[in-house]
């Protein structure tokens, strides 16, 4: 008896393993250019592709040529990315006297500076900083005394940072000075200063931007349609005006709503702009969805504007997967029932190195009806599926209830 269970239960995961693969239901592919160096490739997503991906790129899945699944992770550009850096002072001399040891820290360009980050080898010590500064390491004066260090435990690194505060100067030359009378000397690695890199994010453009324009005697109406669902970061409007203009405007959808029994249409604004002659008429969202957008302008009594041309863009969107050179790889997409994947990989996005190599998407072929429904295997049909399911779980109920019904029988031998 358990035995005819335990093979039921295989054949009802085997079933359920079944009905798993049919429900992955892709409506779209793109292929790959041919991989040129084995390893980690960036795999740059079209902005066609993009507009037909879930939000969050859950149901994006690539396949080897064998249709074994690739492991990927998957980033995008923001629109502006901030890094900081640390930016290291040359020491010029560093030396260490009976009672004290003597950094020089050149700042070459006479920059205006109010403070080090000194790197500090690891120390449970206390000492007092002198700071004198020099045009030409003659002539010193003083910039601040008897400054009071004490260190702090770190379990993190080897060293700490710690910044030295003082009035703000430019001197070319500065002269730390730590006391360390009978004591030995701190261990300072580095003396420099945090700075922030700015870098503007990279977009792609979308293409087959449509407009019409149609002007009231206060309004301008541009219909701006894409020939599919885009996630929108920026639009720029090319103008053709007068020599100075400054007019309200605000980007609309198109809602319908009951308007005294009736169904009508209005406008409903996501994003109030300006439209002016001294910008570049750049109005930003954050990967906002749409196929069609409005862009209402206030004209009061002005003559209306012309807008020449719509430019709509998208923050690029990359994949990045270790592939084979010479190898082409399939991107499947559509099926909104898939939650994004789950890979390991995603715990070593520190070991993928930078500046990687670049891979386009080609053409996008729709796969969703490339076997007609009554040429699939009688198998994949769902309602053949869910009858099997359901008789084999009537069979495991009814095993399980004549176990149970013997097991006193058992007792009582």
């Amino acid at each position: 008896m358990k035995s005819l269970v335990r093979k039921i239960v295989i054949v009802f995961v085997n079933i359920i393993s079944l009905l798993s693969l049919s429900a992955q239901d892709f409506k779209w592919e793109s292929k790959t250019a041919k991989v040129e160096k084995t390893g980690f490739n960036q795999i740059i997503l079209s902005t066609e592709l993009s507009g037909m991906l879930k939000p969050d790129l859950a149901d994006l899945r690539i396949f080897d040529s064998t249709g074994n699944e690739v492991p990927y992770i998957q980033y995008s550009e923001k629109p502006i990315l901030y890094t900081q850096m640390f930016k290291e002072y040359t020491i010029i001399k560093k030396e260490h006297k009976y009672d004290y040891t003597r950094l020089v820290i050149h700042n070459p360009n006479k920059n205006e500076i109010t403070n080090f980050s000194l790197v500090i080898k690891n120390a449970d010590v206390r000492k007092w900083l002198t700071l004198n500064a020099s045009d030409d390491q003659k002539e010193w004066y003083a910039l601040k005394e008897h400054y009071y260090f004490q260190s702090f435990y770190n379990d993190d690194n080897t060293s700490e940072i710690r910044v030295f505060n003082f009035p703000r100067s430019n001197y070319e030359y500065y002269e730390l000075l730590v006391s360390d009378y009978s004591d030995y000397p701190i261990n300072i690695l580095k003396a420099g200063y945090y700075d922030w890199s700015v870098e503007a994010g990279k977009y792609s453009q979308i293409n087959n931007v449509k407009i019409s324009q149609t002007d009231t005697l206060k309004q301008s109406i541009v219909k701006i349609s894409f020939d599919q669902q885009q996630y929108i970061d920026k639009l720029q409007f090319v103008v053709d005006g007068p020599e100075f203009y400054f007019r309200d405007a605000s980007i609309s959808l198109v809602k319908s709503t009951m308007v005294k029994g009736e169904m009508q249409s209005v406008y409903e604004e996501i994003k109030s702009t300006k439209i002016t002659s001294n910008s570049e008429n750049v109005i930003t969202f954050s990967a906002f969805p749409a196929k069609e957008l409005y862009l209402i302008i206030q004209n009061y009594d002005d003559k209306p504007l012309r807008i020449k041309e719509v430019k709509a863009f998208e923050l690029n969107h990359y994949v990045i997967a270790n592939l084979n050179e010479g190898s082409t790889y399939t991107l499947k997409f559509g099926d909104e029932k898939l939650n994004p994947p789950i890979y390991d990989l995603k715990f070593f996005t520190d070991s993928i190195p930078d500046n990687l190599p670049k891979l386009t998407t080609g053409i996008i072929n729709n796969i969703e009806k490339i076997a007609p429904e009554g040429n699939k295997p009688f198998y994949y049909n769902p309602i053949f599926i869910w009858v099997v399911l359901a008789f084999v779980a009537i069979i495991i109920a009814l095993i399980s209830i004549k176990m149970i019904k013997e097991m006193p029988k058992k007792d009582e031998v």
